[in-house]
């Protein structure tokens, strides 16, 4: 199956122009849409200097999510399946570069995922390490093998933001200890990490992300 990013199914916080704008991607978590990211976008606020683009996963959610969209297909570890990841990391590669001809050239692009979006946004900073601004992933993992971008990342050593339950009852211990390996002296990290159980974008944390990205 040949992956694309629906661009009439992205929901905008502004309409017009990107030019002079810094564009933050939003990447929606497994059996959800492009409206699940609403959250990310109040809390960044609605200024002129900054614009939000949440994009829908391009394939449909199975269970135990059916109904919604999500961004590849997970087996029972969550784990992506017959690399599925790195071709939906190329369709929003791809979407990206088509942007300027659409809507003008961002001032910087930013990339925040939560959940198997936010998995999505550390494996698209794997594909592209000089790509981003800054890639905030909230409740994701590093996910496995290797892309091309992989050896680059120490040398670029971008931002990122990790942000997660203490006791993410979705994700398991060792799922976590092999992402902190991952990013252990590769990236530049701030780590933040939240009391509690739950898997769902946390106001302290979304308080946390919009420090992160506009100060």
């Amino acid at each position: 199956m040949t992956v694309s990013v629906d661009d009439g199914a992205v929901v905008w916080s502004h309409e017009g122009r990107l030019d002079g704008r810094m564009l933050v991607v939003l990447l929606h978590g497994y059996g959800q849409d492009e409206h699940a990211m609403a959250p990310v976008t109040k809390a960044l606020g609605n200024g002129p200097a900054l614009v939000t683009a949440s994009l829908r996963g391009p394939r449909e959610s199975r269970a135990p999510l059916p109904g919604g969209r999500g961004w590849y297909d997970v087996d029972a570890e969550i784990q992506p399946e017959g690399g599925q990841e790195n071709e939906t990391a190329e369709a929003v590669l791809d979407w990206l570069d088509a942007l300027p001809a659409r809507r003008g050239t961002p001032a910087a692009v930013a990339v925040v995922g939560f959940s198997q979006g936010g998995a999505l946004a550390l494996h698209l900073l794997r594909h592209d390490p000089e790509r981003f601004a800054a890639t905030v992933m909230l409740a994701g993992i590093w996910l496995p093998g290797t892309v091309e971008g992989d050896a680059r990342l120490a040398a670029v050593r971008p931002r990122v933001f990790w942000g997660r339950s203490e006791h993410d009852f979705a994700i398991a211990p060792h799922l976590v200890a092999r992402t902190e390996a991952a990013l252990a002296g590769t990236v530049d990290l701030t780590h933040r990490v939240y009391p509690g159980d739950s898997h769902a974008l946390l106001p302290d944390e979304l308080a946390d992300v919009a420090a992160y990205l506009i100060g």
